[in-house]
């Protein structure tokens, strides 16, 4: 008699990417089979036949099978599958749910349980790779019930960004104008103050806010530079229109030779229009005290040379 495989029974069965314990024995498979090399734990009592077991999004469905159905990934773990760059690798680590209130979730390593009243959920409910997830401008407020201001303003960034921004910030208002009261919401309405959308990564976020936390003005994010034609050929990162000051950061490797020219001739164009451009790298930000005070003295120079 042949035995099925564990992937045969559980296409048979209809199996989705995880399933628990007695999903799995429904399915017909048996207790060695799911301590066999073909099976991987997930989470105490969930499994998976994918190979990576670590993924944000398998332990997040891995988690969502212990909990309610009314349960929705949160958070963190909502914004991180949504492609907003968290500030810290190791906000990943656990995976966020919520669960309306009387019910308990899942109690196992791995997975952090939020409550809160059917109230928050009032804005539109989308789905995530087929997981129901609590809206993002929530979920962005319920980090800051345990994050800090810069890392709040990085998630905001994140989720107004240039390229196929998630929400608008207004939408972020919106949910902290509803949210008097609760924990963390001081911290948002700070972060309110210093984001800025329409940028292009995190880094760019974390070099602004060391200029502004060094006391000089906040910079326009993303400027646009208009050809002869009237055509925006290039973004400026960070830029003092009125000075024609430009800081940008340069994250890229020095591989590419095609960019390494198209960079140079962008800056090259940009001085001779008359632009006085900083190049900042990750060492400046490690050490920013040097950076900020060569846009410092910029500042002050080319207001001077400008009569601004």
């Amino acid at each position: 008699m042949t035995i099925d495989t564990v992937g045969e029974l559980a296409g048979r069965a209809g199996l989705g990417e995880v399933f628990t314990r007695p999903e799995a024995l429904a399915a017909g498979m048996s207790p060695d089979q799911l301590r066999g090399k073909a099976v991987h734990s997930v989470l105490r009592g969930v499994y998976t036949l994918q190979d990576d077991t670590t993924s944000l999004t398998i332990r997040a469905r891995a988690a969502l099978a212990l909990a309610s159905p009314m349960a929705r990934v949160c958070e963190t773990t909502a914004l991180a599958l949504r492609g907003v760059a968290l500030p810290d690798a190791r906000l990943e680590r656990a995976v966020h749910i919520w669960e309306p209130l009387g019910r308990h979730g899942p109690t196992t390593a791995g997975v952090v349980v939020h409550h809160g009243a059917v109230g928050m959920l009032g804005l539109p409910r989308p789905t995530l790779q087929g997981m129901k997830t609590v809206h993002p401008a929530h979920c962005w407020l319920q980090a800051a019930q345990r994050l800090s201001v810069r890392d709040l303003v990085m998630l905001a960034d994140g989720l107004t960004r240039r390229s196929h921004p998630i929400l608008e910030l207004a939408r972020l208002r919106e949910a902290v104008g509803g949210a008097t009261g609760r924990r963390g919401v001081r911290r948002a309405r700070a972060a309110l103050k210093l984001a800025r959308p329409g940028t292009d990564s995190p880094m760019e976020t974390v070099l602004r806010l060391i200029l502004v936390e060094a006391g000089l003005p906040c910079p326009v994010v993303n400027l646009p530079w208009y050809d002869a034609f009237g055509f925006a050929e290039y973004w400026l990162d960070m830029a003092y229109p009125e000075v024609r000051l430009a800081v940008e950061y340069d994250g890229a490797g020095h591989g590419d030779v095609d960019q390494m020219r198209n960079d140079r001739t962008r800056r090259r164009r940009l001085e001779d229009a008359g632009w006085r451009i900083i190049t900042a790298t990750a060492d400046d930000v490690a050490n920013s005290a040097p950076l900020v005070a060569s846009v410092r003295r910029a500042l002050a120079a080319r207001s001077e040379f400008l009569g601004t």
